[in-house]
């Protein structure tokens, strides 16, 4: 009967010891699912993780009591009855208490660690909410009993944290950081694809991207000019690859708005004389601190795709469309405005012909870098060409090159102070060469 018992503490102890891992160890948003679900335990469960204080006093008092009794129970259901046996051995009988005792200890410290700690546990952290869900309403009926033990010792504990400066923390939020954390862990896993988990990870940083680095600059917009001739005016329209031409009249400085070449199709098609001006729209204007996610929020109040970004005197900077945001968050998309030529080209010896105006998101994944360039942390540029002036600390001039990460960088051709194009190959020296040194 008392050999029972002490199997019935361990076990006891066993399931403790899981219900303590499994509530600890659950998801909120996995427990939430559950309780939407209908599950009345998972209801139960998620108030024992919000105050986990009270029900964990309670496993502790239930764990140390055990403790307590498996020790008084054994030494009587077990450790007597043996050293009565090991003392009719005439070379034990002097020791036979104390051998008795030992064996006893070491027996019940075995079947208590494995069965009454190290399985359980195990089992807990392989199915923590469904497990969480079973136990929660039978630890919540114990810790009702045990309340008036467990205020003793969750006040006792409170004060000892107090003398010792230990402050509750607020429940901290979910961070981009961990979001990302779990999601690299599902691609480990299978869950996701590894594009999946770029998707994500790009629209993490979509607060904290700036619009220029995704924008298309003011030297490389494609303008259509009102001063010019009709005959020029057609040449532009006929060569421009783009649905949406940004129209100025004598330059850039004086933007008379956006024109969708469709509405001058709908003209043509019913014979219309060309005219242009009657056709074009006033242009969306956003200012340069306008973050990425903001800028989403604002194509979708005005009903646009595309705007004009101006700094704070008022000068264009650029032009940004809704397809260049999809493109920092899926990567390169294929449109009807996007110009036949390609912006990287890979040369036969295997080595890159790249624009400057490439942006750094797609040349770390074109050359598959997956750390931080120099300067980058800082904000210091948003194209290869911005790239190279930081690397190079001037304005740089054909043949000028460095080396980092085993990748060359030569400047090939400059357009006045732009760098036009850059030739990136492998090389076998060491980081951080430059055509200074």
């Amino acid at each position: 009967m008392d050999t029972a018992l002490l199997l019935f503490l361990i076990l006891l102890n066993g399931v403790l010891a899981m219900s303590e891992i499994a509530v600890v160890s659950s998801r909120q948003s996995r427990l939430r699912k559950l309780a939407d679900d209908g599950s009345a335990g998972a209801r139960s469960a998620l108030a024992l993780n919000h105050e986990p204080s009270i029900f964990l006093s309670t496993v502790q008092v239930g764990i140390t009591t055990i403790g307590i009794l498996s020790g008084a129970i054994g030494e009587a259901a077990l450790a007597i009855p043996l050293a009565e046996w090991l003392s009719e051995v005439p070379t034990l009988a002097e020791h036979a208490n104390g051998i008795a005792l030992t064996l006893v200890v070491v027996v019940l410290t075995y079947l208590s660690v494995v069965i009454g700690e190290l399985v359980p546990k195990r089992l807990g952290l392989l199915a923590p909410e469904p497990i969480a869900a079973m136990i929660a309403r039978p630890m919540n009926l114990l810790s009702r009993l045990a309340r008036p033990l467990v205020w003793l010792l969750s006040s006792s504990s409170n004060l000892l944290l107090r003398m010792l400066g230990a402050r509750r923390t607020q429940e901290s939020s979910v961070t981009d950081d961990e979001i990302k954390v779990l999601m690299g862990q599902g691609a480990e896993a299978g869950t996701f694809h590894a594009s999946e988990q770029a998707i994500v990870a790009n629209v993490l940083r979509l607060d904290e991207q700036r619009i220029s680095a995704i924008m298309t600059h003011r030297k490389d917009i494609y303008l259509l000019d009102l001063s010019e001739s009709e005959t020029e005016i057609r040449k532009r329209l006929a060569e421009s690859p783009y649905k949406r031409i940004v129209v100025c009249r004598d330059g850039p400085e004086n933007i008379v708005g956006v024109l969708r070449t469709g509405d001058l199709l709908k003209d043509a098609l019913f014979g219309a004389p060309l005219a242009v001006e009657p056709c074009v729209r006033p242009a969306l204007y956003i200012p340069a601190s306008v973050s990425t996610t903001q800028l989403l929020e604002t194509f979708r109040r005005a009903r646009q795709q595309c705007a004009l970004m101006v700094d704070e005197y008022g000068e264009l900077q650029g032009l940004v469309t809704l397809t260049d945001v999809l493109t920092s968050i899926v990567g390169d998309l294929p449109t009807a405005d996007t110009p036949e030529e390609q912006d990287i080209v890979v040369r036969a010896d295997g080595s890159w012909l790249a624009d400057g105006s490439v942006t750094v998101e797609r040349l770390k994944t074109v050359l598959s870098i997956h750390r931080e360039l120099p300067g980058e942390e800082q904000n210091a540029f948003n194209t290869l060409g911005g790239f190279i002036m930081y690397m190079l600390g001037r304005v740089p001039v054909a043949a000028d090159y460095f080396e980092l990460d085993q990748l060359r960088f030569e400047v090939v051709d400059m357009d006045r102070n732009r760098v036009d194009k850059v030739l990136i190959l492998h090389s076998v020296v060491s980081a951080g060469t430059s055509s200074d040194e």
